[in-house]
């Protein structure tokens, strides 16, 4: 039997299974062809197949995707809305204080740092009205969680107080700060929106220009609440989930 026809016929298996669970949308291009073994062009190939034979239909667009046309559209309550997430995720507390290096330990990924530039500079226009018009610490990075990027990150830090962190080798900034300089960032002031992925931002991230992304913006303020940070951090959405624990005061 031709590879595409095993592809096939296993497509056909899912396709009951997902029938009789209620399940209506296939998993996505790639994903079935790691769980098949094999690659994109066969299982494009075989879901041609079954869109021919009236078996899917295929929509286009964010919400696209390969729907069973014989299991009926779901309900639109929002718990079955589908999640753009489709590996492994970061849990992004909003709710603490820590660097990035932390939060992968802490979740058993392996980190990794790539610096693209480190610098004394003249802060942008948001970073000056939070830390003044004097030269800034300017640190572009980006991350990776278990070998993949996860995000780009812009940081200005205070010039006058933090100058010296140039001097390490900028993987974790908030633990050199402390260790280096006695500077805690015990508190941060974040705010979160959608954006979308511009050109030279997607060729860091490997992701294509117009792509949802996690925009957070965040001022830092140390143990004497100064404020000694200002950034703009990227977090592909594919590979982020916000956290967020509330109490009511009593």
């Amino acid at each position: 039997m031709l590879l595409m026809e095993q592809t096939h016929a296993a497509l056909l298996r899912l396709v009951e299974e997902l029938e009789q669970r209620s399940v209506a949308r296939l998993p996505p291009e790639r994903e079935l062809a790691e769980r098949l073994g094999t690659s994109r062009t066969t299982v494009r190939k075989a879901l041609d197949l079954l869109e021919r034979d009236g078996v899917i239909r295929r929509l286009k667009g964010r919400a696209g995707g390969a729907y069973l046309t014989s299991v009926a559209p779901g309900s639109p309550s929002p718990e079955s809305a589908w999640s753009v997430c489709q590996s492994r995720r970061l849990l992004r507390s909003l709710n603490t204080v820590k660097g990035v290096p932390q939060m992968l330990h802490e979740q058993g990924f392996r980190d990794g740092t790539k610096v693209i530039s480190a610098r004394m500079a003249s802060p942008s226009v948001d970073a000056a009205r939070v830390l003044g018009d004097g030269p800034v610490v300017s640190l572009l990075r980006l991350r990776f969680a278990d070998g993949d990027t996860l995000s780009l990150e812009q940081m200005y830090l205070s010039g006058s107080m933090c100058a010296r962190v140039l001097e390490t080798p900028l993987n974790s900034v908030y633990e050199a700060l402390r260790s280096l300089l006695g500077i805690s960032v015990c508190m941060a002031d974040e705010s979160i929106e959608l954006a979308m992925v511009t050109a030279p931002v997607g060729s860091l991230l490997g992701q294509p220009e117009g792509t949802p992304i996690l925009k957070l913006e965040r001022i830092g303020y140390d143990q004497s609440e100064r404020p000694v940070e200002y950034s703009v951090d990227l977090f592909r959405a594919d590979r982020t989930r916000l956290n967020v624990i509330s109490a009511a005061r009593m």
